[in-house]
């Protein structure tokens, strides 16, 4: 049965059509995810759905016996208000409060951070009776534990499910239904996001081949012309007609995608040293004891409840916020580019190619060329036209991405991510961890997007409730793997407080150092070698698969043989005492 149909629904702003007579249907306990480009009209039609915005032209159709509960992806309260008011004495209101983190009714609005206020906001949108929710960006401001539990949650309910997320984990395990929003219109794709990726992965294979198709015509009909044949048969003039139609069609159009390109400067040897450090707020210590050195080459990862310290552990890397014990020493020759939380200070009633040109009016790229302000909007996905627009104007998501790539013009060599997911849409996101992949400098991101720290990061560092940080070296699944003691035969992780080692004669502390990271990478190497030679195993025929993948592990036995041999020079070197 539809609790709700959208029928040749049409939206549009001013100079800016978002939805052009799409068509939607909502059966009862379906749960659907919309997904696509920021600025694409997720929001818009989830508005509409709530019935919080009118469409231009065509009907929205409700049953007798729906009830919608909503979740706006920037909630807003009154000031004065308490947690108390908005949650009331509803006992399963009160219980969905706490377990998101609101432990104190008395607490007013203004009080609580933007996090807060967003956790009091899916609070009453879970606790509301109703057999259609509706969640835009739901994930934003909770930390992996609450994530965990909002799943389950999603997953026990027996309501309809309308979700806008860029989760990737929480997408495929929750949803029955993929729309994507694209070009104005809306493209279904029945099951989780794996079978969306595939649908969509064929469908972009077929356009490709029509195309391909379509130039090949082209060549044989521009051929045929260039001919002049002499009788001008009416099969001829049909064919010359023909001819021209089909050169005079546009290539069709194909989605842009972001390009980051943007190079990081060179660094020394030196990049952040914490040594013991910590750091309290009043009497209560966030962090303790805190030792780490960062490589030229770090990938990390910084995981801990809300409020556990990780954007205070980010700002003392940066060099930001100074430690009440021990010490953070940054490399010379670092330049940090921060990428928070809080929007940059770019002011509203700025024009966007204003504020691009305030950093530079040229920008030097990944391949050496120089390219103007406006060339690089363009590759960001600005076009022309929205240069021109104000940045309060922009979308959410849109600004963010406004927002980063601001801080990569200025070719930092560190970058400190913090919640970098936040509203960015998922063809960004992809975008960005195949850059981070191959950008030349140090990374540490804080984040609460599971999908992200396992794609891009090798190490974990997690913050522990007594402010001490625990060293997860094979990244995300030893994370997982120790929270869950999946593993309880595994080593326990490092604390970051003591990497206590043997002391070897005759290595200095960098070469130390060196020979601690080498037998981590061989173990992260050999486990990749393994899981790459099974994976061989059980490709079959798939002969342009089994190439693939032994280009890969030939790249990893380089690799590992390369390490292997510093290894030995390294523990030839000395013996230990």
């Amino acid at each position: 049965m539809h609790l709700l149909s959208l029928e040749s629904v049409s939206k549009s702003y001013p100079e800016n059509p978002v939805l052009d007579e799409v068509s939607l249907g909502i059966a009862a306990r379906e749960r659907i995810a919309v997904i696509g480009r920021n600025g694409s009209g997720k929001s818009t039609l989830l508005r509409i759905v709530a019935g919080d915005e009118q469409p231009d032209a065509g009907q929205v159709v409700r049953s007798n016996s729906l009830q919608i509960s909503a979740l706006d992806q920037d909630p807003r309260f009154a000031a004065a208000t308490t947690v108390a008011d908005i949650v009331g004495d509803d006992r399963s209101s009160i219980a969905l409060a706490d377990r998101l983190g609101l432990a104190e009714p008395e607490a007013t609005v203004a009080a609580l951070s933007g996090g807060q206020r967003k956790r009091l906001a899916i609070a009453v949108a879970l606790a509301a009776d109703c057999n259609l929710l509706i969640l835009d960006e739901p994930t934003n401001h909770l930390d992996v534990d609450m994530i965990d539990w909002l799943e389950d949650h999603l997953l026990s309910r027996s309501s309809a499910l309308l979700l806008v997320t860029h989760d990737r984990y929480l997408l495929d395990r929750v949803a029955t239904r993929v729309v994507e929003v694209h070009d104005r219109r809306l493209y279904p794709h029945q099951g989780s996001y794996e079978d969306y990726l595939a649908a969509r992965l064929a469908r972009e294979e077929h356009e490709a081949a029509t195309e391909h198709r379509r130039r090949q015509r082209q060549r044989v009909e521009l051929e045929w012309l260039r001919r002049s044949p002499k009788a001008r048969t009416s099969k001829a003039r049909y064919r010359v007609k023909q001819a021209q139609e089909l050169l005079a069609a546009g290539r069709p159009a194909v989605a842009a995608e972001v390009d980051f390109d943007l190079p990081a400067r060179r660094m020394g040897s030196k990049v952040v040293n914490l040594h013991n450090a910590g750091k309290r707020f009043g009497e209560r210590w966030v962090l303790r004891n805190v030792t780490h050195r960062l490589a030229r080459d770090a990938r990390i990862g910084i995981v801990g409840p809300n409020g556990a310290g990780k954007t205070t552990l980010l700002r003392m890397i940066a060099g930001e916020l100074e430690p009440d014990e021990g010490k953070v020493s940054v490399g010379s020759t670092i330049v940090a580019g921060w990428y928070g939380q809080d929007p940059r200070l770019v002011p509203e009633n700025t024009r966007v190619l204003s504020a691009v040109r305030e950093v530079a009016e040229q920008t030097r790229v990944a391949d050496g060329i120089t390219i103007s302000a406006p060339q690089l909007l363009e590759r960001f996905l600005f076009p022309r036209e929205q240069q021109k627009a104000l940045v309060g104007d922009l979308s959410g998501g849109e600004r963010r991405r406004l927002e980063l790539m601001l801080v990569l013009m200025e070719a930092p060599n560190l970058l400190l991510l913090d919640e970098p997911t936040n509203d960015l849409d998922l063809d960004t996101l992809e975008a960005l961890e195949e850059y981070l992949d191959g950008w030349a400098g140090a990374l540490v991101v804080a984040s609460h997007d599971r999908y992200f720290l396992d794609r891009v990061c090798s190490d974990i560092l997690s913050i522990e409730p007594d402010g001490t940080v625990l060293h997860h070296p094979r990244g995300w699944a030893a994370y997982r793997a120790h929270r869950e003691a999946a593993e309880p035969d595994s080593p326990p992780p490092e604390r970051a407080t003591s990497r206590r080692r043997s002391p070897r004669k005759g290595l200095t502390y960098i070469a130390q150092y060196e020979f601690d990271q080498l037998g981590e990478r061989i173990a992260s190497l050999e486990e990749r070698r393994d899981a790459l030679t099974a994976e061989i195993d059980g490709v079959g025929a798939d002969y342009e698969a089994a190439a693939r993948l032994g280009k890969d592990l030939e790249g990893v036995l380089a690799e590992l043989d390369g390490a292997e041999t510093r290894w030995l020079e390294l523990s030839e070197q000395a013996e230990p005492v």
